[in-house]
């Protein structure tokens, strides 16, 4: 018992010893981060999900890409301040054009509907890569992914110009 008041102590003492009236540094997310530990993870389980016809978990994986952009709404002036490169990109209004594209996959989703599914998401991945590209970051072509799951990015498309050497 007196080792957890001993650590109980400490935490508080430490506590006390931080900077008054010191605001805590909050970390910008990067905008690439946010893309590949998340957008493009989520994108990739949501076919995946769909192909198995597991459209609880599709659903939920809609739900996640939906928070993403979200996230990136909210924060994309202090990650257009922390990175000159997106100054000039008006990456809120682009990823305004993914509601109907996600709308579309919630109703392919809540219809358990496999062919609507696959529409839907085919015209997600489009969107991508036109936003992509409007980033001036063409270079990054997202795909439906592989289906022997082709690695840790499954849904990226590593060729030089689209598959021409």
């Amino acid at each position: 018992m007196s080792l957890l008041g001993l650590v109980g102590t400490a935490g508080l003492l430490v506590n006390l010893n931080s900077t008054p009236g010191r605001a805590q540094e909050v970390k910008v997310p990067h905008l690439a981060d946010l893309m590949n530990e998340a957008m493009q993870v989520h994108h990739a389980k949501l076919w995946f999900a769909g192909h198995a016809n597991n459209w609880v978990l599709a659903a939920y994986e809609v739900k996640k890409i939906k928070e993403t952009i979200i996230e990136i709404k909210e924060t994309i002036v202090e990650i257009q301040i922390a990175s000159p490169q997106w100054q000039r990109v008006p990456v809120g209004e682009m990823l305004n054009s993914f509601d109907s594209n996600l709308d579309a996959l919630d109703q392919a989703v809540k219809a358990e509907n496999a062919a609507k599914f696959d529409a839907a998401y085919h015209e997600l991945t489009a969107a991508c890569n036109v936003c992509h590209t409007r980033a001036g970051q063409p270079q990054i072509r997202i795909i439906e992914p592989l289906p022997n799951g082709g690695g840790t990015f499954p849904d990226q498309d590593f060729t030089t110009d689209s598959g021409r050497r």
